[in-house]
């Protein structure tokens, strides 16, 4: 079933940048503390970075494993939709746990995390959905340079063949 493959595509890529956000996490956190501001927003600000940055490719991934799995003449397929924003949202909420979880310590960089998270998740939300409405708009029936649909054009091509044709063959036969 064309769905399930999908959702199994989605799984694959939002468990590689889960992979990949717990290397970067540490990595911002060696650079904050090397920086010696852990205890300043700039921490919270540079893990918030860290998980935007580390998700953008894997919705990028997902949209276009959606643009592929799409099959003309459909436009979209709001479960599919869902299902990527789905995991968007869980994948903002894993970053924030695995970046809250760096330490054992209440730290003032905490809280200043906790409340970037629903800008997060707006911010990376609105990024597929502009992904989404470019594939949308590839995939609608593209018009003539006079205005008509694809499809109809098409249609009048393939009637003047078979006419075409049709008065070739009793040309050549008579």
């Amino acid at each position: 079933m064309p769905g399930d493959a999908f959702d199994a595509t989605l799984a694959g890529i939002f468990d590689q940048s889960d992979k990949a956000l717990t290397e970067r996490l540490l990595k911002a956190r060696d650079r904050a503390e090397a920086l010696q501001s852990q205890d300043t927003s700039r921490l919270a600000f540079t893990l918030a970075e860290a998980i935007e940055h580390t998700i953008e490719p894997a919705i990028d991934e997902a949209v276009e494993s959606y643009r592929v799995a799409l099959n003309r003449p459909v436009s979209s397929n709001p479960r599919w939709e869902a299902s990527v924003q789905a995991h968007i949202g869980e994948a903002v909420d894993t970053g924030l746990r695995k970046a809250l979880a760096i330490d054992e310590l209440a730290h003032p960089w905490k809280p200043l995390l906790k409340e970037e998270a629903p800008k997060l998740r707006e911010r990376l939300l609105a990024r597929a959905e502009e992904r989404f409405v470019e594939v949308r708009k590839r995939r609608r029936p593209r018009a003539s340079a006079l205005g008509v649909p694809e499809a109809i054009v098409r249609l009048a091509l393939f009637a003047t063949g078979v006419a075409v044709g049709g008065l070739l063959g009793r040309v050549l036969s008579g």
